[in-house]
């Protein structure tokens, strides 16, 4: 019955950005980051600590930012390095009647920035994508009911004003809603990926729990972490083919450029296909092949390919191993660790536990809902059929609400289409 359950949950659910990199044209004063892998890509610069250098390029008309570690980059060249911030007197005041304390308050906050980010110390927050084995197995871990893509973006606010550097996105899922996937690839692209130095740290990762942080460049595992299959599913259980499976091999071809993997990987996580790899002696590159060719034979064309941790750190797929967090700074090269946003961290593990509770509910509710429906299609007595009617539109009500604020629920119990209208006509039928 586990196992029946994962696999609804789960079914319910770049090589030439690369070269185009290297042929971009900027204006003739930009910054420029010299990589250990002979590129040089020019830019902008947008931040740089001890332990990751944040760059903002443009490929065919389209900016994009993208985070590399101290340990791929040789230098990082700034197009006018003696630029300076203007004098306080060029600044304009805030208002003419507190404009010296003002001035002061915001030299003061400049200066204890300053002092932070020229510690030496990182601030790192974890986000829980989905409950950590350590919780047990109380609460729920489908991605659209208890992980949703709307609670990460709110806590967005709440990371920046801890002045977070680093976010680590703990993934233990078992997949969920293919609607969520695409909001989840925006977000980790689009708004977290640009403020944040975002790494994902794998427990457990299945079908939509790992297409949707996938756009992540920065990957952990646990010891015994596990990343894919990928594989789709609609309806009852029916493998998904056809168009939609067409358009769903297209999305991920582009999240894999976008998280700087190649698209074999993840193709063989979704259909089967073979899948091997040649790593360079010389520089440590991995080769990918959609097919047997290569030296180290990763999938076989019969099966769909799930990663272990060891698997991910010796093809390069992953950086490292962590068994805690602890480990996990050291692995990430960060010397001098602050555990920070304990504030998004509970926002996003009390959304977890609330939507859970959300969840059970609604299984409780749809319950009833069906058992007072079938009481009162049995009741022969007019006035009775109208009570077993009148609580089961109670339970259809409450239904409706709970579809409003969340309509992934309705997924958890199968629920057609139409399910509102039909139920609604089922009710006055029975009161005819």
């Amino acid at each position: 019955m586990k196992r029946f359950t994962r696999m609804i949950r789960a079914g319910l659910c770049g090589l030439l950005l690369a070269g185009a990199l290297l042929a971009v044209s900027f204006p003739a004063m930009a910054d420029k980051i010299h990589l250990k892998d002979g590129r040089v890509l020019e830019g902008t610069l947008v931040r740089e600590t001890s332990t990751f250098v944040q760059f903002k390029i443009k490929v065919g008309g389209i900016e994009s930012t993208q985070t590399f570690q101290k340990d791929e980059v040789v230098k990082v060249e700034k197009d006018n390095p003696g630029a300076t911030d203007p004098k306080p007197e060029d600044k304009k005041p805030d208002t003419v009647a507190s404009g010296d304390a003002k001035k002061d308050s915001a030299e003061a906050k400049k200066a204890e920035e300053e002092k932070r980010l020229n510690s030496g110390t990182t601030r790192v927050a974890i986000l829980h994508f989905g409950p950590p084995s350590e919780w047990g197995k109380s609460i729920g871990d489908t991605v659209g009911v208890e992980i949703t893509a709307a609670t990460f973006r709110k806590a967005i606010p709440l990371l920046e004003k801890d002045k977070v550097d680093v976010v680590v996105i703990q993934i233990n899922s078992g997949g969920g809603a293919l609607s969520e996937m695409d909001p989840f690839q925006q977000l980790f692209q689009y708004e977290y990926k640009p403020r944040f130095r975002t790494v994902g740290w794998v427990e457990s990762a299945i079908s939509c729990a790992a297409m949707s942080p996938y756009s992540i460049e920065e990957f952990y595992f646990l010891p015994n972490g596990n990343l894919g299959a990928c594989t789709a599913w609609h309806g009852n259980l029916q493998n998904m083919e056809g168009p939609g499976l067409t358009l769903l091999l297209a999305q991920m071809e582009q999240v894999s450029q976008w998280g700087r993997r190649s698209p074999f990987i993840m193709k063989a996580m979704q259909i089967q296909v073979p899948l091997s790899a040649t790593i360079d002696e010389r520089t440590g590159e991995v080769h990918w092949f959609q097919d047997t060719t290569g030296e180290i034979q990763v999938n076989p064309a019969n099966q769909i390919l799930t990663l272990t941790a060891q698997q991910a750190v010796r093809l390069k797929f992953a950086k490292g191993i962590a068994k805690d967090k602890e480990e996990l700074a050291k692995v990430m090269g960060i010397n001098e660790v602050v555990w920070a946003g304990e504030e998004a961290s509970r926002f996003v593990d009390e959304s977890l536990k609330l939507a859970d509770k959300g969840q059970k509910r609604w299984q409780t509710v749809y319950q009833q809902y069906g058992i007072q429906v079938e009481f009162a299609s049995q009741e022969q007595d007019r006035q009775k059929r109208g009570s077993f009617v009148g609580k089961a539109r109670q339970y259809l009500n409450e239904l409706h609400k709970m579809y409003n604020d969340n309509p992934n629920f309705g997924m958890v119990t199968g629920m057609p289409p139409n399910f509102f209208d039909e139920e609604e006509q089922r009710l006055r039928d029975l009161m005819r």
